[in-house]
């Protein structure tokens, strides 16, 4: 695989990039608990694009420390990031809490965004559901490890078993973190229907897509945010859970590619 270059914007922000081609640059943001090295397959397939993958703050190189988070210190990170590689507009590609940054820097930020890509969004959760990701948060909270339900949850039980490396590889990222650091973060997406969003900015090209399988952030989620977005797009990701990025790679690379270009 082509090895992306390294570095550390003005607000210790760890990034990776190959921004020497001069397409419109592809920024992914990762989910919660997790770090840049999610998007694996995603760098090796887009190699030849301009493309930028970074840590979330509290996040795997990036800096720590930040007891409380909200979207506004994700928004002021990810315009700290554009400013310091100069970028003016982008394509921003979002996964679960990293979809909802993307969403919500979009409602502040529209005049950046060239395209929007939402992967595995919560929408409008029931009661139900977003009583369950309160239960895992509090789990998480009293020190309770929900590494293993996390990655069985996000892949098919088939795919795991015939993949074992990929369990390992996970579990090394999730393994790595310190709850005082992922917590703060996972509160912001435990409580993120608080948080409503103003889609009347929302006019680029926007895709969004989730796993048929999918429990968190269901297919019908998607369906609603697609019927509020204006000019967006639906892809349900075939036989695929959360982790669809990873699992069903060759299908979610293929959707990104043809949406951007």
């Amino acid at each position: 695989m082509k090895l992306l270059n390294t570095g550390f914007d003005n607000n210790s922000t760890y990034f990776e990039h190959n921004i020497d081609s001069s397409d419109i640059p592809n920024i992914f943001i990762h989910g919660v608990g997790l770090d840049n090295t999610m998007w694996l397959p995603q760098k090796e397939y887009f190699k030849n694009n301009k493309i930028v993958f970074y840590d979330l703050i509290n996040h795997g190189k990036t800096k720590k420390g930040y007891k409380e988070i909200h979207f506004e210190n994700f928004n002021k990170q990810l315009i700290q990031l554009l400013n310091h590689l100069k970028i003016t507009k982008c394509n921003l590609v979002g996964f679960s809490i990293g979809a909802l940054i993307a969403q919500h820097f979009a409602s502040k930020h529209y005049d950046k965004i060239n395209k929007l890509i939402i992967i595995a969004s919560v929408y409008k959760r029931s009661v139900e559901q977003i009583s369950q990701v309160k239960s895992r948060y509090n789990l998480a909270l009293k020190g309770k490890s929900i590494t293993n339900d996390s990655i069985n949850r996000w892949f098919n039980s088939e795919y795991l078993k015939n993949n074992p490396h990929v369990y390992n590889y996970f579990l090394n990222i999730l393994q790595e973190n310190k709850s005082e650091d992922f917590l703060p973060a996972y509160k912001l997406f435990a409580e993120a229907d608080n948080y409503a969003l103003d889609f009347s900015n929302f006019y680029v090209p926007t895709l969004i897509m989730t796993g048929e399988n999918e429990v968190g952030s269901t297919p019908n989620m998607s369906m609603k945010l697609n019927q509020k977005i204006n000019n967006s797009k639906l892809y349900i990701v075939p036989n695929a859970k959360h982790m669809a990025t990873f699992e069903k790679a060759d299908l979610v690379n293929i959707e990104i590619d043809k949406f951007i270009n």
